[in-house]
């Protein structure tokens, strides 16, 4: 009973006595081997991957369709390439595009009529010399030739006779990437031709975990990172969609590709080798090194990154530098058990 008494008051005495550890002098650590790792501040806490994809929002898209039947489409860039505003994109060929000439001449010349007749009749509504059901015949005629002519007076725009090659070079509306579909089939009267989209308007769209998706600030691609811009507020079997930044060329990343990114959660926190912590008692300690001295601090995990922890943010710890050679033999010290 004695013996157990003081067994049990001899382990109290060592346990207080390491939760009471003095400071180390780096002189009491003799020839050990000493080496200091300066601690970082970090903002961001990587997460697993969680699949992403290269694309637009729906609606970010400019759509150019075909007012008339198109036989034959030659183009003249590859899909998925920048363009710029005015740059020829395909060679338009077949019965269709002399149709579309005609009738864009037909257009105009009915246009034409209309406004004339409009502009005459205006007057004559407006002293009452003609009633109010001819007047409305006359306005709806000239609205509808006035919309049929712009509609056609749009697509008349983009084209640039080619009549070398028998046909018509259709120029791109506007800057961006260029995207069209399966050009084997003739392309239908208002059927889609192809759509660009602005460089700004190409980003990631990430499916997120609930638990990740309201405080992750950008997201790690392996070449570069983007901050997340919007979040969906709809979840769909446990993630939400969220939208990056702009794509930037340096990302080397391609429209429609699909891959694995890491999203970062903002968190601030400092970055410690893994090899400075060490066990005391119940908590974690590294060594602060501070002039001559090696202070024992304790540090709250945070996570773990690679080979550093990162660990909750102190004062005492912010813009210093911690023991990472000798940790174990340093601790043994602590304990009275004596250097290397």
């Amino acid at each position: 009973m004695k013996w157990t008494s003081l067994l049990g008051s001899s382990v109290i005495a060592l346990c207080s006595a390491a939760t009471l550890a003095n400071d180390l002098t780096v002189a009491s650590l003799g020839n050990l081997t000493l080496s200091y790792t300066q601690v970082k501040a970090v903002q961001q806490l990587p997460a697993s991957p969680v699949p992403a994809f290269v694309t637009a929002e729906v609606g970010n898209t400019f759509y150019v369709t075909v007012p008339e039947t198109i036989q034959q489409r030659h183009w003249l860039v590859a899909e998925g390439a920048t363009v710029t505003a005015g740059q020829p994109l395909v060679l338009l060929q077949g019965a269709g595009i002399h149709h579309f000439y005609m009738q864009f001449d037909a257009a105009k010349e009915a246009f034409t009529l209309a406004q004339s007749r409009y502009e005459h009749n205006r007057k004559l509504h407006a002293n009452g010399t003609i009633g109010a059901e001819v007047w409305s015949q006359i306005s709806m005629q000239y609205h509808d030739a006035k919309l049929t002519f712009e509609h056609m007076h749009h697509f008349m725009e983009l084209l640039e006779e080619a009549p070398e090659q028998q046909g018509s070079l259709l120029k791109a509306p506007m800057a961006g990437v260029l995207r069209y579909g399966d050009a084997s089939q003739p392309l239908a009267d208002g059927g889609l031709l192809l759509g660009i989209i602005p460089e700004k308007d190409i980003r990631l769209q990430v499916s997120l975990p609930l638990s990740l998706a309201a405080n992750t600030s950008a997201i790690d691609t392996g070449s570069c990172q983007l901050a997340v811009v919007r979040r969906d507020n709809v979840a769909k079997a446990g993630f939400v969609n969220a939208w990056s930044a702009t794509v930037a060329p340096a990302c080397h990343l391609t429209l429609g590709q699909q891959l694995q990114v890491t999203p970062l959660r903002q968190l601030q926190a400092l970055q410690l080798p893994k090899q400075s912590v060490y066990s005391w008692g119940t908590a974690n300690q590294v060594l602060r090194h501070q002039g001559d001295k090696l202070l024992p601090t304790t540090v709250t995990i945070l996570a773990v990154d690679g080979d550093n922890y990162l660990v909750q943010s102190q004062p005492e710890l912010q813009n210093s530098e911690v023991l990472s050679d000798s940790v174990a033999a340093a601790k043994g010290v602590l304990l009275g058990l004596g250097g290397e």
